[in-house]
């Protein structure tokens, strides 16, 4: 009945852009169904606005626990009368009014909160949050009436414009059918210079405010946020007023959909290009294969480089990353190579080795089968990990010397996360994680082999007579066999967001 509901709700609001109770209701939905419990106390820190629903939850929950208690003892009745089916009838009735008790508080908070975001001063102040790979990010302040207006926001430039990041597994699934074929190829991969910091806000607005289908309230937040962006660099003396005014800032709710917006019109021309058969673009991360009417074709490969260069600026006025831009020339017949190679292409967390090998007796080369292996970044991510959570240990083994059980649990735990497969429980759905689902296109368990030797170089670093225990269960995990039999633990996504567990990686 709830995902009639849910249907019913979008059918009716898919063209209402408010920042209404009706649209609230929807993300509220839709988030829960995610996994994220906006109701859980610690959700939005200091605004705990549904604390009332949340009382109200955890009586249906007790009362459901009641109704199974009474089904189970009117099971083992012979001929149960009317008169033992009667407390159930009342359960049932409770949870009923409960329910409907529910929805009331829930139409009460949500409306208090739609009144929040349709005053006329409202504004989602910009903040700066951490700084992540050299990057500074930025956050609003944690309360649900910003969440669940930037949440509206989303749908609106989503509905209004079509536009979403592209999905990642579909990209590698796709890229490794097509490096395999043995066609012969240009590609192009390279990634744009900045790209959050260097859109520019005149292109950018003048998309926005074409479109009449957005609404006015839409187009003023995002106007603002870019100008308290601009505001900010000015003030911290990145930028000058007499500067062209560019950048959107990076991990804002908005900044994702703003830059696929930007970018829109750049991936319809690099896809309509002559002679391009693949493309694809994730955030700023872009690859482009070309297959030629002719191995001898007159061009080279420098030129189909310059000719990507030349498009993303014309489109987009942004420039390339010339230290992450490189093309690999896979024109040659085979029976011309007169060497053995591999040329490496590295995307999306993977490394796609293609190889020729030479037979210096025959003088044949024969290309050898795609090797999909994970990238230097993401196998080096991986150790990090695992050193981390072992100097947290010895951190805390040495701080609370003597009382070290919950230093060797959280350890434990830790290895078990990175090393293994989860089903998340909180959500409604199918979700998978983990060491497989995260690498599912190897084609080879080399890293995973070298990752378990580096795991054995760590437990050395904590073996002692008084955690065999501990020592016993580390030996146990294999991140290879894991990987292999895609075994799968439940895992909590409430626990996994609110607790201590994963904090330690935050900056990698």
């Amino acid at each position: 009945m709830r995902g009639k509901r849910i249907l019913s709700l979008i059918a009716i609001n898919m063209l209402d852009q408010s920042f209404s109770y009706e649209n609230f209701r929807i993300i509220l939905d839709i988030e829960n169904r995610r996994g994220r419990y906006l109701e859980d106390g610690n959700f939005f820190e200091g605004d705990d606005i549904f604390e009332k629903t949340r009382e109200i939850s955890k009586e249906i929950v007790n009362i459901n626990g009641l109704t199974r208690s009474e089904r189970l003892r009117i099971s083992i009745i012979p001929e149960p009368t009317p008169e033992d089916f009667e407390p159930l009838n009342i359960l049932k009735k409770s949870k009923e009014y409960m329910l409907s008790r529910r929805e009331e508080v829930l139409e009460e908070t949500l409306t208090e909160i739609s009144a929040l975001a349709n005053q006329n001063d409202y504004r989602i102040s910009l903040i700066k949050g951490k700084i992540k790979h050299g990057s500074q990010l930025y956050i609003h302040e944690n309360l649900a009436v910003h969440h669940f207006v930037l949440k509206q926001l989303q749908r609106n430039v989503y509905k209004t414009f079509k536009v979403k990041q592209a999905n990642r597994r579909h990209i590698v699934s796709q890229i490794k059918l097509l490096l395999d074929d043995g066609f012969p190829k240009v590609i192009v991969r390279t990634d744009i210079s900045s790209f959050y910091e260097s859109i520019h806000h005149e292109q950018l607005l003048s998309k926005i405010e074409q479109n009449s289908l957005l609404s006015y309230p839409s187009k003023k937040i995002i106007k603002d946020v870019l100008n308290q962006y601009w505001q900010t660099l000015i003030a911290d003396g990145i930028k000058t007023s007499a500067d062209v005014r560019k950048g959107i800032p990076r991990g804002f709710g908005i900044s994702a959909y703003l830059s696929e917006l930007y970018m829109r019109d750049f991936d319809r021309k690099m896809s309509r290009t002559p002679n391009v058969t693949y493309y694809a673009r994730y955030v700023d991360d872009i690859i482009i294969i070309f297959t030629p009417e002719s191995r001898t074709e007159n061009k080279t490969a420098d030129s189909y480089k310059n000719q990507v260069k030349s498009l993303i600026v014309q489109s987009t006025q942004l420039v390339v990353n010339e230290d992450k831009t490189n093309v690999i020339d896979l024109r040659k017949e085979n029976r011309d190579r007169r060497a053995t190679i591999n040329y490496k292409l590295t995307y999306l967390g993977y490394q796609f080795v293609m190889g020729y090998k030479l037979n210096p007796i025959e003088r044949t080369t024969t290309r050898l089968a795609l090797i999909t292996k994970m990238s230097e970044k993401k196998f080096e991510r991986y150790r990090s990990k695992i050193s981390i959570a072992f100097d947290e240990y010895l951190r805390h083994s040495a701080k609370y010397a003597g009382a070290e059980s919950r230093a060797n649990r959280m350890l434990l735990q830790r290895i078990n996360f990175i090393s293994n497969n989860f089903r998340l429980t909180s959500r409604k759905d199918n979700v998978f994680m983990g060491i497989y689902f995260s690498n599912e296109f190897l084609s080879t368990t080399t890293d995973l082999k070298k990752l378990d030797e580096f795991l054995k170089t760590e437990i050395g670093r904590i073996t002692k007579p008084t955690n065999t225990y501990l020592i016993g269960k580390l030996d146990s995990i294999s991140f290879e066999q894991r990987f292999v039999e895609k075994k799968m633990m439940k895992f909590n996504l409430v626990a996994f967001r609110n607790g201590k567990l994963l904090s330690i990686w935050k900056n990698l």
